[in-house]
């Protein structure tokens, strides 16, 4: 006979143990993005050379977990935050100490699909911080494998 106090207790923890469960694959993924922007010609070609390149140069036991994702997250250059329209005034406390925010290095990243190589959109993702090579990142909504620059 089970007790009564067990019925309730479980009825209450499995619920949040279920939740925990299925929302922890996402949990250290954050969004990245700070602003949005379309993706020179230039930017585009050097993306899509990197992207190229990383998927021809995995190992298969490796090309294989990165397909079990569906996007990847490349960089394509690197932008002075007085460059982008807006957003030297909206990094005031992201700025780690720096006095001249205009300065601040950022990384223009573009989304590719794994499946085809090619990427989700011509937009691209301006961030200061990205997570480490090989992790998961949110950047403009899509959850992807950020590969850095390709090397």
């Amino acid at each position: 006979m089970i007790p009564r106090l067990f019925i309730p207790l479980v009825c209450i923890c499995l619920p949040l143990f279920l939740n925990g469960c299925a929302s922890s694959a996402k949990s250290d993924s954050k969004d990245y993005t700070i602003a949005l922007g379309t993706a020179y010609p230039n930017e585009a070609y050097i993306a899509q050379e990197r992207v190229n390149k990383y998927l021809e140069h995995l190992k298969p036991d490796k090309k294989a977990q990165i397909m079990q994702n569906d996007y990847l997250a490349v960089e394509s250059t690197e932008v002075p935050a007085s460059e982008v329209p807006g957003l030297s005034g909206r990094i005031t406390g992201q700025a780690g100490g720096y006095t001249d925010r205009g300065s601040i290095m950022t990384k223009f990243i573009m989304v590719f699909d794994t499946k085809t190589g090619r990427p989700v959109s011509n937009e691209g993702y301006i961030v200061m911080d990205t997570p480490a090579k090989g992790r998961l990142g949110v950047f403009g909504g899509y959850t992807a494998v950020y590969i850095g620059n390709g090397k």
